[in-house]
């Protein structure tokens, strides 16, 4: 009853924070920024002492607590080092960028072309991706779509938006809570590589996942 009562408590205080957040569509704005770091980490602790004593609830308690003790660094080492072991024998490209973690998914292998329906092959990577996400809840996501720039530049727009939107959907179907979650269509306007070669606008098509501190 006691854990009940706390438990209670903190998931109401949970949903006063929740209440702040923006959202355009089920996702974020670009501008908004997910808020309550702080509160956040304090909500988990608690949790964590409420249903820490089974192994998911434990789990919950300290990923959700964690930041707050390790700082947003070993944070996001953690995090990084997660997924690099997860992701190894995938095309996703897992670097540490400093301040955020950058996910590059290649876009010949995660869509079909002129596509924006994950392929199926793309399935158990995204799953991988979506369970670290889970695992580290005191993040915020940027999607972001991108292509080369073959093609009208307004169907490229589109196309890089509706890709970034097939896979925040995805992750969220597996569980992120979409509140933490930004989605962006740049279309050809960030090239990562030259688009006058066959490599080139193959490297350009692509999404990025980015995972910031959720301050």
């Amino acid at each position: 009853m006691k854990n009940a009562k706390l438990i209670c408590s903190v998931l109401l205080a949970g949903s006063l924070f929740g209440a702040c957040t923006a959202t355009n569509g089920g996702y974020n704005n670009l501008n908004n920024k997910t808020t309550g770091t702080a509160g956040g980490a304090a909500i988990g602790a608690l949790i964590g002492q409420a249903i820490g004593q089974d192994t998911k609830g434990t789990l919950i308690g300290a990923g959700i607590g964690a930041l707050a003790g390790l700082g947003w660094g070993a944070y996001k080492d953690q995090q990084t080092k997660e997924l690099q072991a997860r992701l190894q024998n995938t095309s996703v490209k897992v670097t540490d960028e400093g301040n955020y973690i950058n996910l590059n998914l290649p876009g010949g292998v995660t869509f079909p072309t002129n596509g924006s329906v994950i392929g199926t092959g793309f399935y158990a990577p995204l799953n991988d991706i979506s369970a670290v996400l889970n695992q580290y809840p005191e993040t915020r996501i940027v999607i972001s779509g991108h292509t080369d720039n073959t093609g009208a530049y307004s169907y490229n727009m589109d196309l890089s938006v509706k890709r970034a939107r097939s896979v925040a959907d995805y992750v969220v179907r597996k569980g992120v809570n979409p509140n933490r979650i930004t989605i962006n269509g740049f279309g050809p306007d960030r090239p990562i590589a030259n688009n006058s070669t066959t490599s080139g606008r193959a490297q350009n098509r692509r999404v990025e996942i980015q995972i910031f501190p959720a301050y």
